[in-house]
């Protein structure tokens, strides 16, 4: 396990076990929480770090309607993360900062110390961790942190409002016009294998209810015509889950890095199962996405000055430019 930059949290979490007829203990755990294997599982069963409506779970426990399952883990090792962080600015009520590539916000799954949430409560000393905008692991760039609920009321308001604008810079293949507004819907993808992966459809052939309406403005900044690759600025009118790249991806242009919006959705089951190869990474070009969350615009709470804040390209963004002999024109 990676030495932590700060004390380690112990990880806690508990679910409610709402099927309507009993299963076994240890085939719900395989099942929902992919993080560990059933071995990996027996074994935290027998070492007395689950509990069963507050009683210690046994190996062979049959879970009944309701049950309250909970895990309190003692350790658990955690896939390794980038600590490169930046806080660009903060006052009494919320800070900006800059994260790398390859680092979650929120604990999920296999991670929980190794997270933004984490070192902000350990590192920085956070009572409270509000974040008004959301990226995913491998998205780089600008995040808002509130410090309590009412600062991130005001803010998540202030970020909703038409005056507000949030830009990232993208990498994808193909040539991309020199600019374009997409107007459409994002739906589930119903020909991926990945069920979370959304398609973008400009018009829906008939009324959807899991359809969500999605604004992205797009404007190429360069192309390098020997690698077939256009840089991006995106500016996002909703602000939907996978917009940037679902969009994109959809729009023909495989972001570059991304292995579920990239040149092939099949990637991500490998990466899900660790069998990613090494032709599959140089199909990738890039370990992780190449999104980056560049700027973000809008009027401060409660004093009506606008603000802006910028994050510069990291490093492993710069460097694939370079390599590529693409031009930053900013």
């Amino acid at each position: 396990m990676d030495v932590l930059p700060f004390p380690a949290l112990r990880r806690q979490a508990s679910c409610r076990y709402t099927a309507t007829c009993g299963t076994p203990l240890l085939d719900f755990l395989s099942k929902r929480f992919h993080y560990l294997s059933r071995e990996d599982w027996a074994a935290q069963i027998q070492s007395g770090n689950l509990c069963i409506d507050q009683f210690p779970a046994q190996i062979d426990q049959i879970l009944q309607p309701g049950a309250l399952v909970e895990f309190r883990p003692r350790e658990l090792p955690e896939p390794p993360v980038s600590w490169d962080i930046e806080i660009l600015f903060e006052d009494e009520q919320f800070l900006v900062l800059s994260k790398p590539g390859n680092l979650p916000c929120h604990p999920a799954g296999a991670f929980f110390n190794h997270t933004l949430w984490a070192w902000l409560k350990q590192a920085v000393k956070l009572p409270e961790v509000h974040f008004c905008n959301r990226l995913d692991r491998e998205t780089s760039g600008l995040v808002i942190v509130a410090k309590n609920s009412d600062a991130a009321k005001l803010l998540n308001q202030a970020l909703q409002q038409p005056d507000a604008c949030k830009e990232y810079l993208v990498l994808v293949q193909g040539e991309f016009p020199a600019s374009m507004q997409c107007n459409g819907w994002l739906i589930p993808d119903a020909d991926s294998p990945v069920r979370k992966k959304r398609a973008f459809l400009q018009s829906l052939p008939k009324e959807m209810p899991q359809a969500e309406s999605a604004c992205t403005e797009y404007t190429c900044l360069a192309y390098h015509p020997a690698a077939n690759i256009s840089l991006l600025k995106s500016i996002l009118r909703t602000g939907r889950t996978h917009q940037i790249r679902a969009t994109l991806c959809s729009l023909g242009f495989p972001v570059i890095g991304d292995k579920l919006y990239g040149v092939d959705d099949r990637l991500f089951l490998e990466l899900a199962a660790g069998n990613l190869s090494c032709e599959d990474r140089k199909r990738l070009l890039l370990p992780r996405q190449a999104l980056h969350s560049w700027k973000i615009s809008f009027r401060l709470p409660n004093r009506d000055i606008p603000v802006q804040y910028t994050a510069r390209l990291p490093q492993d963004l710069r460097d694939f430019l370079e390599l590529h002999d693409i031009q930053l024109p900013l």
